[in-house]
């Protein structure tokens, strides 16, 4: 066999190596076609975002052998199930519980998909299908099969993995992919996905394991940018809800809206309203969870969760301030409804789902507020918010923004700029490709990381990737 047939080769896909959502990697062997994760592209465009999710894959999905799925949020798993529709039957690879979690998470996202399909058909006045369903879905949970972390697992001659904890959600992990050529000679591949911030830990999560040494390094880059390198601090964030809690629920008898992600942010939040208020037999404000999909992932937490995590779960769902709403009806009561109240609803970007409907109606009252707990893409609502715009638009009608807002720096479920320096300078490896990151960002970070590298007296190359790019390993 020549050594250009027994290179590796790596293609940057997806939307991430531009920006910070779509994940998608080719690893190209002799014999095998690898995929590292299959995102979703999440923007603030609803029309560009089909688009471009409903592309045709730049390869035939029949040609993959594997996919490892490193945890389950949507801008990392939400096209798995058209790569399956597409004609993709080979093997899925992940966690039991990232497999727990497919089911709730593809079914909402197929939901979603139809309900951008029939809005996009009558708005255009021609017929736009789906690109996947829930039979999809279900066909993805069919494939996957699940694996164990501290060990390192063989699928075939050629390749083998092991997982690492990397404390960004329940179920996730970094990979390490091993890959045997021909003459015996064995390359591996570091690929991080989310990392979570080993100094703020949110609740459920393990601790983030690090890899030694590596041939080359794929890393997310979220938090690259030194604007964005600012040390969280959740004693600080823990002190601002109770500030917020008591002048807008006590004080001022208003509502207060936080929006979350239902996969983990949710979860939290409502974890730490427990903690601060649950113990308090005088604090009588209704905490209302109001979410179908944040109901079905408790489910799963309940499911999989064990020890004390479980232990603490439980307390903090069936703490007897805590509602929550699965019917529509009982949600549109809810927002229209006048008495003190923390809500908490989904998505946190807040574009679409219930939160909207909550926004639209606590906005314009200078007696409730917003509380925003994490990053929103910049010509998002939630990021139209955070930058101080005092007209937001909501549902196509512009209001006037007079409601209180606070945001939280702490509940990022990223590694911050820091601790991912010292990560990524800390391994042994040629080279680090930078992903999961908006330009600027990463450049910025591309030469800070170059430069503690340098100190180190080591020769490791740092790459900024840009889409469509390959590598050889």
């Amino acid at each position: 066999m020549s050594k250009k047939k027994d290179k590796v080769k790596v293609s940057f896909l997806g939307n991430a190596s531009k920006s910070v959502t779509g994940s998608m990697y080719l690893v190209e062997t002799s014999t095998k076609k690898i995929l590292l994760e299959c995102g979703m592209t999440q923007s603030s465009n609803q029309l560009d975002d089909f688009k471009e999710n409903s592309k045709s894959f730049p390869f035939k999905p029949k040609s993959i052998d594997y996919v490892f799925l490193n945890h389950s949020h949507i801008d990392h798993s939400g096209l798995i199930p058209k790569l399956v529709h597409d004609g993709f039957n080979g093997k899925i690879i992940s966690t039991d519980i990232a497999k727990a979690l497919m089911k709730p998470m593809g079914l909402d996202s197929a939901k979603i998909i139809r309900k951008d399909s029939d809005y996009l058909t009558k708005k255009y006045g021609k017929s736009v299908s789906p690109y996947y369903s829930e039979e999809d879905v279900y066909g993805m949970i069919d494939l996957t099969e699940t694996y164990r972390f501290g060990e390192i697992h063989k699928l075939d001659e050629e390749i083998s993995f092991k997982f690492l904890k990397n404390s960004h959600i329940i179920g996730a992990f970094q990979l390490e992919l091993f890959i045997k050529n021909a003459s015996g000679h064995i390359d591996k591949i570091l690929y991080t996905s989310d990392l979570g911030s080993p100094q703020t830990k949110n609740h459920y999560v393990s601790d983030l394991e690090k890899c030694k040494k590596t041939t080359i390094v794929i890393s997310e880059s979220t938090y690259g940018g030194s604007a964005k390198g600012i040390k969280p601090n959740r004693e600080k964030d823990l002190e601002k809800i109770q500030v917020a809690v008591d002048e807008i629920c006590n004080v001022k008898k208003g509502r207060i809206l936080i929006p979350v992600f239902a996969l983990s942010r949710s979860q939290q939040i409502l974890t730490d309203l427990f903690l601060l208020y649950g113990g308090d037999e005088n604090f009588k404000i209704p905490v209302i969870v109001d979410s179908p999909l944040i109901w079905e992932i408790n489910k799963v937490y309940k499911s999989v969760l064990e020890g004390e995590n479980l232990e603490l779960f439980e307390k903090a769902c069936n703490w007897k301030n805590v509602r929550f709403i699965k019917d529509y009806k009982e949600s549109q009561l809810c927002v229209i409804d006048k008495s003190p109240k923390i809500v908490l609803s989904s998505s946190g970007f807040l574009q679409k789902g219930r939160v909207v409907n909550y926004l639209g109606e606590y906005i314009g009252n200078y007696n409730d507020g917003v509380i925003i707990c994490g990053y929103c893409p910049p010509n998002s609502i939630g990021g139209k918010i955070k930058s101080g715009q005092k007209t937001i638009t909501i549902d196509k009608v512009s209001r006037k923004n007079k409601c209180g807002i606070m945001m939280l720096g702490s509940y990022s479920s990223h590694i911050q700029q820091k601790e991912l320096l010292n990560y990524l300078k800390s391994i042994n490896t040629d080279k680090i490709y930078l992903v999961h990151g908006e330009e600027k960002g990463k450049l910025e970070f591309k030469k800070l990381l170059e430069g503690e590298i340098s100190k180190m007296n080591k020769t490791t190359k740092v790459i900024a990737t840009i889409k469509g790019m390959t590598a050889t390993v």
